[in-house]
């Protein structure tokens, strides 16, 4: 009876050794498989490093990086949704640790943007930044967030809590942000409230272009021209450098009022203010000569091409006072000169940022998503 008891824990020992053997080569056979996985992902080598993580959970469900590393690698090669399944049950674990939880919602958040699920995106943000309430990369991504999404007040909001806690000041920025907001109020028609968010916009930047542009719009739309009038007006005094904006809107109203003639006073205003700035010039010599006044606007003319001579829009009014005074081959001498630089026509405003090209001024680059970059060439 005793052999039998002895033989039986000699064939339980050794069956406990042999699962032992069994484990440790799982576990050895896991490690290889994670850190070879690493190393192809390092490489570049994707299908390679997917299948190495795809044999490290089956054989380790505890390896938490490694189903994260998963997650993304299908995130990569345009599988968001699989991303989203693998990380989103991450958190449904008990065991995760803290760092974990938080490593998870930032993949999760990556997940949600490729798959265009922007509103999942902000939950899991806004989740992320309650939990690391002044990491300023987490409220830098949840900003980014809310400017994709366009909600502009939250934008506004996030981004006066990062200043004000790691000291920093763009008030500039700010005020674009109340610009989009007043927008998006006159989308719906609410015309009042955008005026409000323009008036908002000033306040924090008195150089604030596009705030005074589209305050002037409003009145118009609302039949307020005296309004819309003042508004442009004072602000090709207090913003010369950009006072061209308004030029075309400026011209309409004081037309319709019968004011036209005071349109000269505001380009002598400008040049006077900014005496490099050519828009002021070139529109004072437009007017001269629609008025016939061509020994004037060749003056004009003359005064910016001596500082100037590369601005073909000046040789353009340029060549046209030649014609109406007669002087017909200089005018055309002066045209083929202007063909031979304009062979392609480039635009008037680029991104400084990433260099993005477009015909009218905008304060949020499309491209590179920066603010207030944008440059005139002239």
């Amino acid at each position: 009876m005793n052999s039998y008891i002895v033989v039986g824990c000699i064939l339980l020992v050794l069956v406990f050794i042999s699962l032992l053997s069994i484990r440790r080569r799982r576990i050895t056979f896991t490690k290889s498989a994670y850190i070879d996985a690493l190393h192809a992902l390092i490489e570049g080598k994707m299908d390679t490093a997917l299948e190495g993580l795809k044999k490290t959970v089956k054989n380790d469900t505890e390896n938490i990086k490694a189903y994260i590393a998963l997650g993304d690698i299908f995130c990569r090669q345009g599988h968001p949704l699989r991303a989203i399944k693998i990380h989103r049950n991450l958190l449904i674990r008990s065991n995760l640790s803290e760092d974990m939880i938080n490593t998870t919602l930032h993949h999760l958040i990556i997940d949600y943007q490729k798959a265009n699920m922007l509103d999942k995106a902000i939950e899991m943000a806004e989740r992320l930044a309650q939990r690391k309430k002044k990491d300023e990369e987490i409220q830098r991504l949840l900003l980014a967030l809310y400017e994709e999404k366009g909600d502009w007040d939250k934008a506004f909001f996030t981004r006066q809590n990062i200043n004000k806690w790691f000291k920093t000041k763009d008030q500039n920025i700010l005020a674009l942000y109340k610009v989009q907001s007043g927008l998006e109020f006159i989308k719906r028609g609410i015309e009042r409230e955008a005026r409000i968010r323009f008036r908002e916009a000033i306040k924090l930047d008195k150089k604030c272009v596009p705030a005074y542009i589209y305050w002037g719009d409003s009145y118009k739309r609302e039949g307020r021209i005296e309004d819309a009038y003042k508004i442009w007006h004072d602000y090709t005094l207090k913003i010369p450098e950009w006072g061209h904006l308004v030029f075309d809107r400026l011209r309409d109203i004081l037309y319709e009022l019968g004011r036209y003639g005071e349109m000269e006073s505001i380009y002598q205003k400008i040049i006077q203010s900014k005496p490099k700035n050519p828009a002021a010039y070139i529109n004072l010599m437009d007017m001269y000569l629609k008025q016939g006044e061509t020994d004037k606007a060749l003056d004009e003319c003359q005064k910016i091409l001596e500082s100037r001579p590369e601005l073909s829009q000046c040789r353009y009014v340029f060549v046209k006072v030649l014609k109406q005074k007669g002087e017909h081959e200089q005018a055309l001498n002066e045209a083929m000169q202007i063909l031979d630089k304009a062979a392609k026509k480039t635009p008037m405003f680029y991104c400084s940022e990433c260099g993005y090209e477009i015909s009218e001024p905008i304060w949020y680059c499309p491209e590179c998503h920066q603010w207030n970059t944008f440059l005139n060439e002239n």
